[in-house]
């Protein structure tokens, strides 16, 4: 799923054995972990706030990543298969899996350092969405959904289950958005990260060196991969004004998954955050 938000580390507390982790890490995980790497870990940190992915910091030096349901182990297939391909043509450090388990699924790689992305290195960050732009797809087992037909089905879904948690004078607005999706045509499909949110450029030393969670990668509108790029940081950026018209679409659009989510999962932080976020875009 493509969303906009970002992870939280919670804090790192004792644990048995003499391994410090967060009070959500199991059993069955401490010892997949362990068996992955060969020892028993010092440190564990779980960021249990992801959508898609339980993810363990292990001794401030390994990322593992679990798949929290089965639906979500495809995506992650198409990481372990697209990533070792993709890196070389790419000016920034992605995920470079060094264990990679399949029963079950979850993968291990070497910590990606930096902070989220604010408002640093335009030049890095634009010269990193050109280069993956311009990779060629053909031959990649990337997903090449029908783009228009897919935003269709999500809109009307989004109409259906969260609009009529809007406030009623703001359903109209929403009417007309979901609406814009029919103009999302006549571009180019190009290959995509679609999830570049702040939490996935990781910056050091001010400067873009690492992205991360390309589980949403497809062939698609590069217009996605710009939405809160051009409504947040690089509002400035010279780019075409048609392009720039289907980022915002995209932007206005993200917070709607939110809600969704929390109606799923019955979350209804997620749900309040999300209702609050869409009708600040509306």
């Amino acid at each position: 799923m493509s969303h906009l938000r970002p992870l939280v580390a919670p804090k790192v507390i004792a644990g048995r054995s003499g391994v410090r982790h967060h009070g959500r890490v199991t059993a069955d995980r401490h010892r997949l972990i362990a068996e992955a790497l060969g020892r028993s870990p010092r440190t564990i940190v779980e960021i249990g706030d992801g959508y898609d992915f339980e993810v363990a910091i292990v001794d401030d030096d390994w990322v593992f990543r679990f798949p929290r349901r089965s639906t979500v182990e495809e995506a992650l297939e198409l990481e372990i298969a697209l990533l070792p391909s993709l890196a070389p043509a790419l000016p920034v450090d992605v995920p470079s899996f060094e264990h990679v388990s399949r029963d079950p699924l979850f993968v291990g790689y070497r910590l990606i350092r930096g902070e989220p992305l604010v408002d640093e290195d335009a030049d890095g960050v634009c010269a990193f969405i050109e280069a993956l732009h311009a990779v060629d797809p053909s031959g990649l087992p990337a997903k090449r959904p029908d783009w228009l037909e897919a935003y269709r089905e999500q809109c009307a879904d989004f109409e259906r289950l969260v609009l009529p948690l809007l406030d009623k004078d703001r359903r109209a607005q929403a009417t007309r958005l979901f609406g814009d999706a029919e103009t999302l045509v006549d571009f180019e499909p190009t290959l995509l990260h679609a999830d570049l949110g702040p939490e996935h450029l990781l910056v050091r030393d001010r400067r873009l060196a690492g992205v991360i969670d390309w589980g949403d990668m497809c062939l698609g509108d590069p217009a996605l991969d710009y939405a809160w790029l051009l409504n947040g940081p690089f509002a400035d950026w010279n780019v075409d004004p048609e392009l720039r018209r289907r980022a915002r679409f995209y932007h206005r659009l993200a917070p709607w998954y939110e809600a969704h989510y929390g109606l799923f999962t019955n979350r209804p932080a997620h749900i309040e955050r999300g209702l609050a976020r869409i009708s600040e875009r509306l």
